[in-house]
């Protein structure tokens, strides 16, 4: 029985309904997911597409449809499986995480691995235990590089295939890795909480361009980066790399946070952080989309150059 909702669920349940069509390893499979909100989930529309039976969280106490299954697994579901439901799978339950466990437990481990800069991820197929999300034993991990350019969709897609692999390996001798799973080690435990649009505000002041660099990549397909130009709400789109250097005669100056520049010939709009951080494009209070040139043709020049600085809270 598998639970999952998203993309990186969706890779894994086309792997165990490969499997059953050609007769290896899975006899039976059928899914269980959130009710619609309003449309179904991917995991969902695939059940619908392929006729796999259907279950709709949360599964009902009296009579609960699992007791016919002898494993669950779980990818990106979101909810904490209550002990009767894990209790109910004569092999338990695995799940596939994608983060080398014990570091990035919860719901986002892909955003914060990249948003912190991390230079390595991976995925961990573990056991799942009651009461808390992530804490099982482990039961294989493999690990990843992150390209220092890679965005979270992308990682995504990544760790999903990767994750989708170890499951098959694992469930292919299911006996001989639960009997060799080992619990997580105590240390090196972080957390990765949901995902909220405060992350989106850039503090100029505290943030250096890697920082700043990483955040974009790790939630460009949630939101926008955003500031504000005199009280004016500003997007900020397509960050360039860290290493994008300010024009010469700046790099060296000392300036307050948020100091606007624009560079002509590269078409970028750079803004003093803790160091420098380049801009393609910006979009001012619902305009269209702007490049380094126009926001300074069409606003920045008209302001006095003791006025060039995006506002710092």
């Amino acid at each position: 029985m598998f639970f999952g909702t998203d993309d990186f669920a969706l890779k894994s349940l086309k792997e165990l309904h490969k499997a059953m069509h050609e007769g290896r390893m899975v006899s039976e499979l059928s899914v269980v997911v959130p009710a619609p909100k309003p449309h179904p989930c991917l995991v969902a529309k695939y059940a619908m597409k392929h006729n796999l039976p259907i279950s709709v969280w949360p599964l009902p106490k009296e009579q609960p449809p699992t007791d016919c299954w002898e494993l669950g697994v779980v990818a990106s579901f979101g909810h904490l499986i209550p002990k009767r439901i894990i209790n109910s799978f004569p092999q338990g339950m695995l799940n596939i995480h994608a983060s080398i466990l014990p570091r990035w437990r919860g719901a986002a481990p892909i955003v914060h691995a990249i948003m912190n800069g991390d230079d390595e991820t991976g995925v961990t197929i573990m056991r799942i235990k009651p009461y808390h999300f992530d804490v099982g034993d482990i039961v294989q991990q493999l690990s990843l590089p992150i390209d220092p350019h890679i965005s979270a969709v992308q990682l995504t897609d990544r760790l999903a295939d990767m994750g989708a692999n170890l499951l098959v390996r694992c469930i292919s001798d299911l006996h001989y890795h639960l009997n060799r799973c080992t619990p997580q080690p105590s240390g090196g435990v972080t957390l990765a909480p949901k995902i909220d649009a405060t992350l989106s505000h850039i503090d100029w002041s505290s943030m250096n361009a890697a920082q700043i660099y990483n955040r974009w990549r790790a939630t460009r397909h949630l939101f926008k980066l955003q500031t504000f130009f005199h009280g004016n709400n500003v997007k900020l789109n397509d960050v360039e790399p860290p290493t994008t250097k300010a024009p010469t005669m700046f790099q060296d100056v000392v300036d307050r946070p948020g100091r606007i520049i624009v560079d002509r010939q590269r078409n970028l709009l750079f803004v003093r952080c803790q160091d420098w951080v380049a801009f393609r494009h910006v979009t001012l209070h619902r305009r269209p989309v702007m490049s380094a040139l126009d926001f300074f043709n069409g606003y920045l020049q008209k302001k006095a150059i003791d006025q060039h600085y995006f506002d710092v809270h």
